[in-house]
Order: C-alpha cells, then sequence, then structure tokens
C-alpha cells in the first residue's frame, strides 16, 4: 500500500465521495434502513483504521484474513462479523464496479453461521392499496401509477426502472428489456396491470412532451428530466404513506413483494431468479423462508386440528 497514505484517518475518509456514493447506492438501489447504512459507514472506517487503509482502497486477500483474525481477538459477535463482511463485500463489488479496484478480496471470505437474511414484504391487499392511490385524473398521478405498476409488475430494480427506455418496451408481446446488475440484458413480463398503465402514461402523458423531451428515457421527472434514485424513492413513498401502511416501505419492497407473491403462488425458484435478473440461485433462495413463513400460516389457519386448537393442536 502507499506509505504516503497509509496513515490516513476516518476524518478523511468519512469525507470521501465514493463512499457516500456507495452508501446512497446501497440505500436506494438495495433499500438497505438507515440503521444499516449508518453501520456499514461504520464498518467501512472501522476496516480503514485497523488496517490503515490507503486512499485507494487496494488490499490483497492477505489483508482480509489479517483483518478477521482481529476481529476475533477483540471477541466481536458472530453477527457483527457477518454485517462487517456483508458491508466491505458490498463495497468493494461497488469499488469492481466503478472499475476503482481490480478484484472484490471479500468476495470469499467466510461468513460465521447465523439466521439468514429475512427480507420485507407487502401482502397483496397492500400493495393493492398503494397501487390505488394516485390520481389517475392527474397526468403525474398516472405516470406514477406506471412507475409503481411496472416496479411490482415486473419486480424492478430502482435503477432498472429510472435507466428503462421507451425503445425497451415490446408492448406487443408484453415484455420489457431491463439492463440490470453488470449491464446485463434481460427480457421481462411485465403483467396486464403494468401494461394498461404503461399505454395510458404514453398516450396521455408522454407523447405531449415528446417535443420537449428528447430523451428516450421512458419515465420522465416534473422538469422533463430522467429521475434520480432520491426521485423515483419519494414517489413510492408518498402513496405508502397515503395508503396508511406504517411498515417502512421503498422501492425493493416492491421488488421483494413481487418475488415473494410469485413464490406464495406456485412459482419454482429458478423462473424467480430468471425474472429478478439473479446471476445466481444462491441470491433468490432468501425468499424461501417468506414463503415457509406463508405455508406455516396457511397451514395454522386452514388445517382442521390447528383451526380449532389453535397452537395446542400442534
Amino acid at each position: 500500500m502507499n506509505s504516503e497514505n497509509s496513515k490516513i484517518m476516518p476524518e478523511t475518509l468519512s469525507q470521501s465521495g465514493t463512499i457516500s456514493d456507495f452508501l446512497q447506492h446501497e440505500e436506494l438501489d438495495r433499500g438497505l434502513s438507515l440503521n444499516t447504512i449508518e453501520a456499514y459507514h461504520r464498518d467501512i472506517l472501522e476496516f480503514a483504521t485497523l488496517m490503515k487503509l490507503s486512499s485507494d482502497y487496494s488490499i490483497s486477500h492477505r489483508h482480509v484474513n489479517d483483518y478477521l483474525s482481529r476481529l476475533n481477538t477483540l471477541n466481536r459477535k458472530p453477527t457483527s462479523i457477518a454485517r462487517k463482511i456483508s458491508a466491505l463485500r458490498n463495497f468493494y463489488k461497488y469499488l469492481v464496479e466503478k472499475e476503482l479496484v481490480a478484484e472484490n478480496p471479500f468476495e470469499y471470505a467466510r461468513v460465521p453461521r447465523i439466521s439468514r437474511y429475512h427480507p420485507d414484504y407487502l401482502t397483496i391487499d397492500e400493495v393493492k392499496s398503494i397501487l390505488a392511490k394516485p390520481n389517475l385524473k392527474d397526468k403525474r398521478g398516472i405516470r406514477d401509477t406506471a412507475m409503481l405498476e411496472l416496479l411490482y409488475g415486473a419486480g424492478l430494480r430502482i435503477s432498472e426502472l429510472i435507466n428503462l427506455k421507451l425503445s425497451a418496451v415490446y408492448d406487443e408481446i408484453g415484455f420489457i428489456k431491463i439492463i440490470g446488475k453488470g449491464n446485463k440484458e434481460r427480457l421481462a413480463p411485465y403483467g396486464r396491470y403494468a401494461r394498461q398503465a404503461i399505454e395510458k402514461y404514453l398516450v396521455e402523458v408522454r407523447e405531449k412532451i415528446k417535443s420537449v423531451a428528447q430523451s428516450d428515457i421512458l419515465f420522465l421527472s416534473n422538469r422533463n428530466r430522467k429521475f434520480s434514485r432520491v426521485g423515483a424513492w419519494k414517489i413510492v413513498t408518498k402513496y405508502a404513506l397515503l395508503a396508511g401502511i406504517k411498515k417502512r416501505v421503498t422501492p425493493h419492497t416492491l421488488r421483494h413483494s413481487f418475488a415473494t407473491h410469485l413464490l406464495e403462488g406456485g412459482a419454482d425458484l429458478r423462473t424467480v431468479q430468471e425474472l429478478l435478473g439473479h446471476s445466481s440461485i444462491t441470491t433468490t433462495q432468501i425468499y424461501t423462508q417468506v414463503d415457509k413463513d406463508y405455508l406455516l400460516s396457511v397451514h395454522r389457519e386452514c388445517h382442521p386440528r390447528e383451526k380449532k386448537f389453535g397452537r395446542q393442536g400442534s
């Protein structure tokens, strides 16, 4: 590592635009909570301090092993170590995507065995209540409905939604072309309701602003510009609040709900993997625990012995 930068302090790193950009990406694109984002920030700075990280972020696998040994020496809990590894793995994955480092040294770091991640999701009625809130007599409401229907109808990431192009909507076959992580393309169906909402938006809103908006981007903000992640995020949270939903709702919540409802409806894991654009099925498997919870609740509500005697009948 560069000796000139080897004594960099956390205060300097905390001002890094790279770290700030990464944290915003994790919050808006992956839907992580504010508490998790703050924990990730602390984890990155702690790692930089313990390992005397230089400003170019370049490290070797040996540094990762040294870091994990330090954590064990400090008697950190398995859940804490797992989160730190996750934070740093995602951080370096982001750095690789931005071509700021050549490889991800945390890619194969061993994570302590703990309970699995359990994504938040909405019930079908909660999703319906959100989708019903935009005012379809207003051009913004028409646009917002199309955005919400597409987020849920195709399980899009927020970055996929705001980068979607007019030319990527194949209305005649009911598919859209999505540019996902790593610039990977996939064709995905988006459903009857989203299709109708997009058609209404194209005819009644988008077509009328074509002369002032030369962009090929499908969804445009009130200023006829491409949406920022924050702007699209606010639309989702706005209608969740109007629907009276108390739990935290983000664009990624609709993606989680899309996957969970497909599994509850009988879809197989491979199909859901393809629809979500996951490169590995292990990523998709986080939803199987949600599905098991659903099956358990149905069993308890519908089985004659469970229904009559409750938990005592088990």
